[in-house]
């Protein structure tokens, strides 16, 4: 087939093309209409739609208006107010500048704008159909510009047909007045669908207000407040606790200088914020605004303005990760765990688990009221306090000589990664049979929770206090509930402990924090132990094996498919070595192959950590039971283990008045 001549696209046919990349649904247009009327200094602002969008678009709005002598230019291409010369497009301060909006809207429309300038007399109209613009004509309107837009897409078929329900398109509309409506409270917003009122924002003095018009009712009171500088830049906004974190970022809002953006820097910093408070995969709750210099970031890189590109991505991240962190490290992150009736789920808002990630369901819940119930009978029959009593107590001595190891709180025995009980077998080797050793876990012996010494005698290394943490410590009346759970009295009630979770936390951030000091103490192995790889885990030993030697862990190539385990920290002396390095290439195939050497770093702590904690199921002496409830006290974002699953859950008094019907007298 032969080629056709080079020729000049006429002006209608460029404004189809273009508007098949600005306005691919009803929202697109809404979004660019609304912005329009931001632009023009508008306090009231109202949109009404038809069928979803699909029949009818109308955005009314009380601004500066067009005057009639620049209503000839309102449809034509290319044609702005907002740019006057060349240096203004990298210095952009409105929300739109291309002059390419209301082109392609009306080339794919019956388009009419109506605008009043607030010192005329009288109002001027004009219309698109298609492409076909009629001329300036007197009308009477208010002060302020309405748009109209009917018929969309009425003369392209092929992109009509993709527009979706009437309740589809309309969602997308009520989203798009949403994230448009956020950082502009001092404006009003009103959504009309079918005559009827959908959405109401009237303008506010307080911005927080506003925001918390993207968020659920439940979830308001679950919020932080963030603000944070650095010279000519600024993040603020508010962000969600831990537990509001959900599988998709619906409920995440990232603005720059007033404009919805979705940027990878900022929301990886977000999700480096809460890295250990959630579990992975799950996305913060955030609203967050951005205020950058114009000059340095460039807004003109997408068809719809939603992608920027920053002229220092690392201070952008570095800005946000620091706002979030730092506030949620100064907070108490601890849920609360609100039973909803006696016979419901026994911990409300994310507090129990079936399995890692999974929530109980009703009936596990409601089982585990009953036997905290049961607990609570039991510890006043006096047949089972004396049954206690006549059991001897270990000597316990805190103070004891430091070890080796900067973290000798570490236990025998392999888990997964929920901390799921080891075999019988591995729990009691190495544990004298009969006596009273014989009620210890097993590598309790010199690295048990009671005989690790105070956090001032450990090597010198003193473990962080969070804010949040500082006060009074725990009481020493913590008790065991079903060799998984630790109860302890707090000022407004009880809080109820994951003893694996919890015991997992510390052992991480003792790690992290003995690793940043160098390399971890190691022993070199008697015998090798050896792993038969794959080609894919040989590949990515050599990208994990710096991490590795930080860890104390040397891993050398002993032929195609085989790797021998030459050292192996001291601390975990009761696992395998050879296991643990082939679970961890394993998980690696398909977790860690895109990761940063710091990410890579944290993913290993967090499966060490995990391998030497206490496991669910292990018994513990009281003594070991108010040795950990102590350290809780010690260690940052002690609210979750670093898989974030919470390690503690708040009972109130007032909760347990609802319980027993105590209340309403």
């Amino acid at each position: 087939m032969a080629a056709g001549r080079i020729q000049q696209l006429p002006p209608s046919l460029v404004n189809r093309i273009a508007a098949g990349e600005v306005i691919e649904r009803p929202a697109a247009v809404v979004k660019e209409l609304v912005e329009n009327a931001i632009d023009a200094g508008a306090t009231r602002i109202t949109v009404e739609v038809e069928d979803g969008g699909r029949a009818l678009i109308r955005v009314i709005d009380d601004g500066g208006g067009i005057p009639p002598a620049d209503l000839p230019l309102a449809f034509a291409s290319h044609a702005t107010s907002k740019l006057a010369t060349d240096d203004d497009l990298f210095r952009i301060r409105t929300m739109g500048f291309r002059g390419e909006a209301l082109a392609s809207i009306g080339s794919v429309s019956h388009a009419r704008i109506l605008s009043r300038v607030p010192d005329d007399d009288g109002a001027w109209e004009v219309h698109d159909r298609g492409g076909d613009r009629s001329d300036v004509q007197a009308a009477a309107g208010n002060a302020g510009t309405t748009v109209e837009v009917r018929n969309l897409f009425f003369n392209v078929p092929a992109r009509r047909k993709f527009v979706k329900g009437t309740a589809t398109e309309f969602g997308y509309v009520s989203d798009t007045v949403t994230r448009l409506a956020l950082p502009h409270h001092r404006v009003a917003f009103s959504l009309l669908h079918n005559g009827k009122l959908a959405l109401d924002l009237p303008a506010v003095a307080d911005p927080v207000g506003r925001w918390l018009a993207a968020w659920p009712k439940e979830f308001r009171p679950e919020r932080l407040a963030v603000d944070a500088r650095d010279a000519e830049l600024r993040a603020y906004g508010i962000v969600g606790l831990p537990e509001l974190a959900r599988p998709t970022s619906r409920y995440q809002f990232v603005y720059l200088n007033g404009r919805y953006i979705r940027d990878k820097t900022v929301i990886h910093a977000l999700k480096e914020a809460y890295r250990g408070l959630c579990e992975p995969g799950r996305h913060p709750a955030a609203v967050l605004m951005l205020e950058v210099p114009p000059q340095d970031v460039d807004v003109n890189v997408h068809p719809t303005k939603i992608e920027v590109r920053f002229k220092d991505t690392g201070r952008i991240h570095g800005l946000v990760l620091s706002a979030a962190r730092e506030k949620l490290l100064a907070s108490d992150l601890t849920p609360y765990a609100v039973p909803t009736r006696p016979a419901g789920p026994a911990f409300v808002g994310g507090g129990t688990s079936g399995g890692y990630g999974e929530p109980a369901g009703r009936e596990d819940q409601a089982s585990r009221l009953r036997q905290l119930a049961d607990f609570f009978k039991s510890q006043f029959d006096p047949a089972a306090m004396a049954s206690a009593d006549a059991q001897p107590l270990l000597p316990v001595n805190l103070d004891g000589p430091s070890h080796d190891s900067a973290v000798d709180a570490s236990w025998g025995g392999t888990s997964g990664a929920n901390g799921d009980a080891a075999p019988p077998h591995t729990l009691n080797a190495g544990t004298p049979t009969g006596g009273p050793d014989a009620r210890r876990p097993a590598g309790a012996g010199d690295f048990g929770i009671a005989d690790i010494p105070r956090p001032s005698a450990v090597n010198g290394f003193t473990p962080t206090v969070s804010a949040a943490s500082a006060g009074p410590p725990a009481p020493a009346s913590a008790i065991q509930l079903h060799n998984s759970y630790l109860v302890v009295q707090s000022e407004d009630g009880m809080l109820i402990i994951d003893q694996h979770a919890l015991h997992e936390r510390i052992m991480y951030e003792e790690l992290l924090a003995r690793v940043s000091r160098g390399p971890m103490e190691s022993q070199r192995l008697l015998i090798p132990a050896v792993v038969d790889v794959s080609s894919t885990q040989a590949a990515l030993l050599d990208q994990v094996r710096p991490v590795l030697e930080r860890m104390g862990i040397d891993v050398a190539a002993i032929g195609p498919a085989a790797v021998a385990v030459q050292s192996f920290p001291t601390f975990l002396d009761k696992l395998d070595p050879a296991d643990f390095v082939r679970e961890l290439l394993e998980r690696g195939e398909q977790e860690l192959l895109d990761l940063h050497h710091e990410e890579l770093l944290h993913e290993v702590l967090d499966m060490m950590a995990c391998k030497a904690a206490v496991k669910a199921g292990d018994p513990l002496t009281p003594q070991e039971v108010d040795a950990l409830v102590a350290r809780r006290e010690l260690v940052d974002r002690s609210s979750n283990c670093p898989h974030g699953r919470p390690t503690t859950l708040r009972l109130t008094l007032r909760d347990l008045e609802k319980q027993f019907k105590r209340t309403g007298f």
